[in-house]
């Protein structure tokens, strides 16, 4: 009878020889190990019980296997791969070379979509039709957006999984191209809805305790994403030159909370100039007494606000406003539209969104880092009505 064939890295069947000696029954436990070399060799381990030979036996072929090709074998599962490469991820966190947040979402997308459909498959059965099949799904039943994390998600951990040697090809390479374009475009404010939603906002007692009124405003001027706007100190804030210094967002991830970390991009980290309406309101805020550390935005003890409570309260206000379909990503392309429409290039409005791919949204977002008087000049022209001082709004 022959011996089965043998791929590197693998091993065969186990077998068992009962030894009797004076200190009691012992047992050996051996199966044939083919190394990388190609070579096939008998690995042998004792242990008083057949259990333990086997478990001695398991380990020691597992170490050999690992010794060359890594820590990820053409056996071991799809899920094992994905937590080797967000491990490596982690790793990179600590590094600050990403994002806290990106490995969460990773993380929830896995544990979510990924790995219930596949994640007990051996490496060697994450073929492409299976990851076409699943990516097809989940962009019809749940969405592109979910869809694309998942496909980034299987090609990092096979990709992980190619360079130890454990699969000789990356299945998610092979896959078809989905369609990624959302099922609504984002769509901006008009002049005339941008009125209405600051007179609905200083109208609403809740919205105004809220600080909504002048944070909505603040985006407006500036283009910021929620995160970057809540994130803002005082002393990237200059009132003499008109400016504020965008460093940072704010993000919640669990098991650590809120935190301030960089932006995510180089891109990101951008000075803008702020059309003086904005200025005003500022130097309002910062006569009420403030510490150079503190958030622009935050809480009544100067803290941080959550952008996931900050975008709950928006929601709200909205919904009473009438204005359901406004996001805070709509705040962004609103201020793009208006200086699209004062002839501003991609170019420069690219540098005010901090986007760093033309891909980001449409043609009028490119990648570039400057500061052109014009923003300024385009956005003195919006400003809020109703936007007094807090004590013009209240003895109203």
């Amino acid at each position: 009878m022959g011996f089965e064939r043998l791929e590197p890295g693998e091993w065969g069947d186990f077998h068992f020889i009962r030894v009797a000696r004076a200190k009691g029954v012992r047992y050996r436990c051996r199966a044939r190990f083919c190394g990388f070399d190609g070579r096939v060799r008998l690995v042998e381990r004792q242990g008083r019980t057949k259990k333990a030979a086997r478990e001695s036996l398991e380990s020691a072929l597992a170490d050999l296997a690992s010794e060359e090709q890594g820590t990820l074998s053409r056996s071991d599962t799809f899920d094992d791969a994905v937590r080797a490469w967000l491990d490596d991820l982690e790793a990179l966190v600590r590094l600050d070379e990403r994002s806290p947040s990106t490995v969460a979402t990773y993380r929830h997308a896995w544990q979510k979509h990924v790995s219930p459909a596949i994640g007990g498959l051996r490496l060697s059965q994450v073929s492409v039709p299976v990851v076409d099949r699943l990516l097809l799904r989940l962009h019809g039943e749940v969405g592109p957006a979910t869809a694309r994390t998942s496909r980034a998600i299987i090609s990092g951990a096979m990709g992980r999984a190619v360079r130890e040697g454990a699969v000789p090809l990356n299945p998610a390479r092979d896959v078809r191209r989905l369609s990624s374009r959302p099922k609504r475009q984002p769509r901006a404010m008009t002049e005339e809805e941008r009125a209405a939603w600051f007179v609905a906002l200083a109208a609403d007692e809740e919205a105004v305790s809220r600080d909504l009124p002048e944070l909505t405003s603040f985006m407006l001027a500036t283009g910021l994403r929620i995160g970057e706007a809540l994130a803002v100190i005082w002393s990237e804030i200059d009132l003499d030159t008109g400016t504020v210094n965008v460093t940072s967002t704010l993000i919640r991830v669990t098991g650590q909370g809120l935190i301030r970390k960089r932006t995510k991009s180089e891109a990101g980290q951008r000075p803008l100039i702020l059309p003086s309406w904005c200025v005003s309101m500022l130097r309002r805020r910062e006569a009420l007494g403030v510490g150079p550390d503190e958030p622009v935005f935050g809480s009544e003890r100067g803290t941080f606000r959550d952008p996931r409570n900050v975008s709950r309260w928006l929601a709200e206000a909205r919904t009473k406003a009438g204005f359901d379909w406004v996001t805070s990503h709509v705040w962004r392309k609103t201020t793009a539209s208006i200086l699209d429409g004062h002839g501003i290039s991609a170019r420069i409005i690219a540098d005010q969104l901090g986007h760093s791919r033309v891909s980001m949204t449409q043609d009028v977002y490119l990648g570039r880092r400057s500061v052109d008087p014009r923003v300024v000049t385009a956005l003195e022209l919006v400003a809020p009505p109703l936007l007094g001082s807090r004590d013009d709004l209240s003895d109203d």
